[in-house]
């Protein structure tokens, strides 16, 4: 069961990820008609399609990772007992955290030095604005892993219903 500021969370990151995307699908419509129709176009059009891209993707991560549906080979998890399935994904799941708890630290690192204080060649916005991105991304993964931890992994399976039962194995 979810609490309510699980909940809350997901929903800002469902919104803001779907305002950003409306606004990219603005941008590069926009973008189009003026380059096609009327003959013109703006240098920072194109950069910011970019970098809104870049954020829907990293508040896109949390909320695959939340759903189950990010890439995963189906074929070998759906050969495995449920126990050793469950050990697996709390394997994979450490293995991310640790992974995410070391690139957010060097992206902090890289965000206060002087790369981060680098302006974009068609905004003019430091690119600090544009590595915070990975930081939202990493503090809303570490927050969906603890809650999988917290839970007890209970719903893993549940569109996998025909996995095999360590217990319910009749060997003959």
């Amino acid at each position: 069961m979810k609490n309510k500021f699980d909940k809350f969370l997901n929903t800002v990151n469902y919104f803001v990820t779907s305002i950003l995307f409306m606004a990219m699908l603005i941008n590069v419509v926009g973008s189009v008609i003026l380059r096609y129709i009327f003959g013109f176009s703006y240098r920072w059009t194109d950069e910011l399609s970019r970098y809104l891209f870049i954020y829907i993707v990293f508040l896109g991560i949390p909320i695959a990772f939340r759903e189950n549906i990010h890439a995963a080979i189906e074929y070998f998890r759906s050969t495995l007992f449920i126990k050793i399935k469950h050990g697996l994904q709390v394997f994979c799941d450490l293995l991310i955290g640790i992974t995410i708890a070391y690139i957010g630290y060097y992206t902090i690192i890289m965000v206060q030095g002087r790369l981060g204080k680098t302006l974009s060649s068609g905004l003019k916005i430091p690119m600090r604005y544009i590595y915070i991105s990975v930081i939202i991304c990493i503090g809303l993964l570490l927050i969906e892993i603890v809650q999988r931890f917290i839970s007890g992994y209970k719903n893993m399976d549940s569109k996998d219903n025909n996995t095999t039962d360590f217990n319910e194995v009749n060997i003959k």
